[in-house]
């Protein structure tokens, strides 16, 4: 049976889901025996446990849950004294270098326990882990996959020209790694099967908000422009504009209609969107979001929602049938005219993402491989 080992940046089983979720389920759905290192947790993680479930659920992995199997996934989260976070000293490279070497159990110990210690395929999309990572474990093929611009968090992998093969989310990075990897392949986010059922009842959570709805879906972070958000808030006053996703908003001043829900169920995001009107992608726009495949798009496409963008490299050179925007008064105006009436149709907005399944991304990353 075939073995990956997937050095990952997040929960497997967390509130944000992105594309190395939907590639872990491809692999254990074509049989391979997956397991999954993530987020590590460190000595202030068992602070939080109390008031932060996800992270009491990575302790539990850690003491040894983790090591059970769900759907032919694997799941363990190591306790390092190294952690690698925005403080001094601890973004470095050598912080990065030595991480998984100041793990409680040694990690490499409890890979090989695991069974993984020399698997087929070692997958690394947490650059972090990766200085770290090859050197403890002998894998048949190493592959690296970058959906962001590394260098924006000072952890471009050492490993990287030792990868067998590189996969790139955005035409922008294929470009940038042109002279290092030209033979990066190019493999955008895409969208995950359960975005195209049905639509299923009314969340409970939509039931006191008045339509129209918009709706933001995705982690609140520092690339996010919530200045957009209030502009659209502020332009349509009659419209609950909806932030669903776990993290902290910008602290500035919102219209009364715009609402922070926090983190909702993946499972339950397909009947949520399906309850609203018009989606938003709204990106400050920087070297990092220019260099991104917006995951959230294509999940938005599926269900048949109008999408209103930030006009973004990538969003263009994809030739999606979404509404591109320069600034948050071409934002909220093109919001507005949306609701007024939507000439593009949904069946475009569907047949769109049905070209851009995880299914068919698996597809390249089978013959990338040579499998």
């Amino acid at each position: 049976m075939t073995r990956v080992l997937m050095a990952e940046a997040t929960d497997y089983r967390g509130p944000t889901q992105v594309g190395s979720h939907a590639i872990a389920r491809a692999f254990a759905a074509d049989g391979a025996r997956v397991c999954w290192v993530g987020t590590p947790i460190y000595p202030s993680t068992f602070l939080r446990a109390r008031r932060d479930p996800h992270a009491l659920r990575r302790i539990n992995a850690w003491l040894g849950d983790g090591h059970r199997d769900a759907g032919g996934i694997a799941e363990y989260y190591p306790l390092t004294l190294l952690p690698v976070v925005d403080r001094p000293f601890l973004r470095t490279r050598f912080a990065a270098r030595h991480t998984l070497h100041a793990t409680l159990p040694r990690v490499d110990t409890v890979i090989r326990d695991m069974g993984f210690a020399r698997p087929d395929l070692l997958w690394l999309s947490n650059s972090r882990f990766s200085h770290a990572m090859v050197p403890m474990v002998h894998a048949r093929q190493r592959a690296c996959r970058i959906s962001d611009d590394w260098a924006h968090f000072g952890h471009v992998p050492a490993a990287l020209d030792g990868c067998d093969v590189v996969f790139v989310t955005s035409r922008r990075l294929q470009d940038k790694l042109g002279r290092r990897r030209p033979d990066a392949v190019y493999l955008p986010n895409g969208v995950a099967d359960i975005f195209f059922a049905a639509p299923a009842p009314e969340p409970a959570v939509l039931a006191g908000f008045p339509r129209p709805r918009v709706v933001f879906v995705g982690k609140l972070d520092a690339w996010i422009d919530f200045d957009t958000i209030a502009r659209v808030g502020e332009r349509l006053p009659r419209a609950s504009v909806l932030v669903v996703g776990p993290g902290e908003a910008t602290r500035r001043a919102y219209p009364a209609n715009v609402h922070f829900t926090g983190a909702f169920p993946y499972e339950g995001l397909p009947a949520l969107l399906a309850h609203c009107d018009v989606a938003l992608v709204p990106f400050v726009k920087s070297e990092l979001t220019h260099a991104v495949s917006p995951l959230k798009m294509f999940e938005y496409l599926a269900t048949g929602l109008p999408v209103v963008a930030t006009r973004l490299d990538e969003i263009e050179a994809a030739g999606a049938p979404v509404h591109l925007c320069d600034d948050a008064d071409a934002f909220a105006a093109a919001v507005a005219s949306v609701l007024d009436g939507d000439p593009a149709g949904r069946a475009a907005r569907v047949a769109f993402a049905r070209e851009h399944t995880w299914n068919r991304r698996y597809t390249v990353i089978r013959r990338s491989l040579g499998w």
